[in-house]
């Protein structure tokens, strides 16, 4: 934009100049209208440079927009994507490790475990406490699960919250 400003500026100043060089024949009415119309025109250039400079902004602007909206948009895909992972992976550990708690639950039953044992550790609850509320979350068939098995659920879980 400083250029095209500084390049308008020599292109105006050259034109008086040269509108002022004019013969002594011509009337001084001629050399008036001659400036006239060279300003004139030097103010439409410079008028047309700074549309164009602004929509050159706008256009720049709306691409930042743009590649920001995107991002955020791979971020809460990636976002999604890892918590899948991590709550898959807790689903299958609880499985493997677990078979009697594990029986007659799907997948989800299991994940909702995952998720309230996060949402305690995020919350700060004290370990012992969430380990406690593991007995009977994690328990199956009105039978809870023991401490030690509590434990180690939370022990798999904590990671990957």
């Amino acid at each position: 934009m400083k250029r095209v400003a500084a390049a308008l500026f020599t292109a105006t100043v050259v034109s008086l100049t040269v509108a002022g060089c004019t013969s002594d024949s011509e009337s001084s009415d001629t050399t008036v209208t001659t400036t006239a119309g060279v300003l004139d025109r030097a103010s439409d250039a410079v008028s047309s440079a700074a549309n164009a400079a602004q929509g050159a902004i706008s256009s720049a602007q709306g691409a930042v927009s743009s590649m920001q909206s995107a991002a955020a948009g791979l971020t809460s895909r990636a976002s999604g994507a890892v918590d899948a992972i991590q709550s898959g992976a807790f689903v299958a550990a609880f499985r493997a490790g677990y078979p009697d708690l594990s029986e007659g639950r799907d997948d989800a039953a299991i994940e909702d475990i995952y998720a309230e044992t996060c949402a305690a550790i995020d919350a700060n609850v004290d370990e012992s406490t969430v380990v406690s509320e593991l007995q009977v979350r994690a328990g199956n068939g009105g039978t809870e699960a023991t401490p030690e098995q509590a434990q180690q659920i939370y022990n798999i879980a904590k990671p990957l919250c």
